[in-house]
């Protein structure tokens, strides 16, 4: 019966990744407004009641795409950090340099998300833009959390910055919120690429966007600048935002 029991699980857990990749194509190639249980189900080839049995709403199933596309992102960095921390070893960093090095690579891991988690990226960009659409009042109480996760490590990283002095004082989750929603922002105008490629294209905005961010809270020039070398060269290794393989 166990066993039964855990085919069950799995079959379930496999269902709702078909829904949220769905999902998540849906809002990246057609918006947020076109997903819907009809529009899920037809993506789907199958029933809108079936989708019904796993989302009671659309808030519901928004909330739920919101969590796992959040996951995705966090499990994401935390293979960046892996590797990165394994880079500045191997590089010889002193503290101060370390420290500087991650802030550098949270913002640079960020622009990054455009090329390998592209539809994550724009799920979270349309819901913050969107005025009004079917979220679920209590889908926060659950997105939260999961974010927090992600944020909460950005925010240690100011933190550390500040404890020896390489920042300005400062509330480090609002920084962090400003950081991603600017970084978020400023991704959006690759989309005018053709018209001024002197400037936009390949995130060239958004990775000068995240050094002046640091700059203003206080991060040295001189640092930055070496930072930005080590990333570099970390970034010439593989994607600084590696997708994470997902469970079977």
């Amino acid at each position: 019966m166990a066993k039964s029991a855990g085919k069950v699980e799995q079959n379930r857990q496999h269902r709702m990744r078909r829904f949220a990749d769905a999902s998540l194509h849906i809002v990246a190639t057609e918006g947020l407004a076109a997903l819907t249980m009809a529009r899920l189900a037809e993506e789907l080839d199958t029933v809108p009641s079936a989708v019904y049995r796993y989302f009671a709403s659309k808030g519901a199933l928004i909330t739920a795409v919101q969590c796992d596309a959040i996951e995705r992102l966090t499990a994401s960095y935390g293979l960046i950090r892996t590797l990165s921390e394994d880079h500045f070893v191997e590089l010889g960093l002193d503290e101060a340099d370390t420290v500087v090095a991650r802030l550098v690579l949270f913002g640079r891991w960020f622009c990054a998300t455009a090329d390998t988690h592209l539809e994550e990226l724009r799920l979270l960009q349309m819901i913050m833009s969107e005025r009004t659409h079917d979220l679920d009042p209590q889908g926060g109480f659950e997105v939260l959390p999961i974010a927090m996760v992600l944020l909460g490590q950005a925010a240690e990283c100011l933190d550390a910055a500040e404890g020896i002095g390489l920042a300005t004082p400062g509330e480090s989750l609002e920084r962090v919120i400003v950081w991603a929603a600017a970084l978020g922002g400023v991704l959006e105008t690759d989309s005018l690429a053709r018209y001024v490629p002197e400037l936009l294209g390949d995130g060239r905005l958004a990775r000068r966007t995240n050094l002046d961010l640091l700059r203003g809270w206080g991060v040295p020039d001189d640092r930055l600048v070496a930072a930005t070398q080590v990333v570099d060269d970390l970034a010439t290794r593989g994607s600084l935002a590696p997708a994470a393989e997902r469970a079977s």
